[in-house]
């Protein structure tokens, strides 16, 4: 906790314009922020699913007391207030770094994702609005540290509640369902949610980046120039590309890229980066949707950083397989703290420490990497890692076993295959003509 302190403090130093002598000024070379371009956009996904958390605060709770009664410190896992408290010092250090840098801090518990930060309809800085087009004020940066921490705690209150009431509802349901037995009835219920929707999560976070984007002049956009967010400022960066109202869509289906980056030089777009807190099994699911969002990103230069926090339960996964590869394959950086590193402020010198860093200075910095990455699919019917596998043409889904009449993902029709006749039929046919 105090070597996160004693960050905490350098990043604020850096943040102010102070006269400093020679040595500290080649010290501060790499971190101090010397152009409009250097500006960054954060959107940080935060897995709140309450199943989960539920789980480990039991078992914190439990061996937190035999090992206390043994004079012996916590070793995790982490509680959700403490994942908030950490994410939260990171968000108010990411916005130290540069006054123009943005943060947008995403929820998700089970099936339902959520903006815990701009709030919807807040006031101030607290407004997506004002963070996306208007410039820092006089008083610091476009982070308001107060909102931040009241809209994100309140939030993922909310959000929480709902994702309970759900989960309740459906055991409900199948409480009524199979109501023949007792125990089956019991055991039903009792099965946890399959993972939290961190792919849907990371299409809302693109999508927020893409506005972020446009507004600046860069990104993708079906709206006229004339229409973009900057009037005529946004016309006259899109005549650079193209003089259609479609060229941000046409700029993208085609591949160019020579319009997007003038568009940056000219407008100072932001970098973005996405951050992913997760703390569910990744969900078979949503493969698709998960690799479909990591190519979006790595075609829209959006860097994916995961932070995977294990629950050390038995059965649980220790790392996520999606996260790697999205992290490997957009140029991030992926991580799976363990034990008592969640636990007594670890946790916020885990995040400050390894994502914090701006993305154009990350291959000067010893930074964890990824040494072997398992790239193999997974069935989407199963879940199952598969080496060799059937691919619907269609919607190019993965399966371990041929599907017998149609797609299950899309509901193609499978063309089956004639039945060849029998050598010995051939050999009959032949002597007979």
């Amino acid at each position: 906790f105090e070597a996160a302190h004693i960050v905490l403090i350098s990043l604020s130093l850096l943040g102010k314009n102070l006269t400093t002598t020679a040595a500290s000024q080649s010290t501060y070379l790499i971190m101090a922020p010397s152009s409009q371009s250097d500006r960054s956009l954060l959107t940080l996904i935060l897995d709140v699913s309450p199943t989960t958390w539920g789980e480990r605060d039991l078992k914190r709770t439990a061996q937190d007391r035999v090992r206390f009664a043994a004079s012996k410190r916590s070793v995790g896992p982490a509680r959700l207030d403490d994942m908030l408290t950490s994410t939260i010092a990171f968000c108010l250090s990411f916005a130290v770094l540069k006054r123009d840098n943005a943060v947008v801090v995403l929820g998700v518990a089970d099936d339902e994702v959520a903006i815990l930060y701009p709030r919807k309809g807040g006031s101030g800085r607290n407004n997506m609005g004002s963070v996306v087009h208007d410039p820092p004020d006089t008083a610091g940066s476009k982070v308001d540290a107060r909102a931040l921490n009241e809209s994100v705690r309140l939030g993922v209150a909310e959000l929480v509640e709902r994702a309970s009431a759900k989960a309740a509802k459906r055991a409900e349901e199948v409480e009524k369902q199979q109501s023949t037995t007792t125990e089956a009835a019991g055991a039903a219920a009792a099965v946890p949610s399959n993972g939290a929707a961190i792919a849907s999560a990371l299409t809302v976070a693109l999508c927020t980046v893409n506005r972020f984007m446009v507004a600046a002049g860069a990104g993708v956009s079906a709206l006229a120039p004339s229409d973009r967010p900057g009037g005529m400022a946004g016309a006259a960066a899109s005549s650079a590309g193209t003089s259609d109202g479609d060229g941000g869509v046409m700029a993208l289906i085609t591949g160019g890229s020579k319009s997007t980056s003038k568009v940056k030089g000219q407008r100072g777009a932001p970098s973005p980066r996405i951050l992913v807190v997760q703390a569910t099994d990744d969900r078979t699911g949503d493969y698709n949707a998960f690799m479909n969002c990591t190519f979006a990103a790595h075609k829209g230069n959006v860097v994916i950083d995961g932070c995977f926090i294990p629950s050390g339960i038995s059965g649980r996964a220790k790392n996520s397989a999606y996260l790697e590869q999205a992290s490997d394959r957009t140029g991030g950086v992926f991580l799976a703290p363990s034990g008592a590193a969640q636990v007594g402020g670890a946790l916020t010198e885990v995040l400050v420490s390894v994502f914090l860093s701006p993305v154009a200075v990350r291959k000067r910095m010893n930074l964890p990497s990824l040494s072997e990455v398992d790239f193999r699919p997974r069935c989407f019917e199963t879940g199952e890692v598969v080496d060799t596998a059937f691919v619907c043409n269609q919607c190019l889904s993965i399966f371990k076993n041929c599907p017998r009449e149609s797609c299950p993902t899309c509901g193609a029709d499978i063309a089956k295959k004639k039945k060849a006749s029998s050598p010995l039929k051939k050999s009959k046919k032949a002597r007979h003509t």
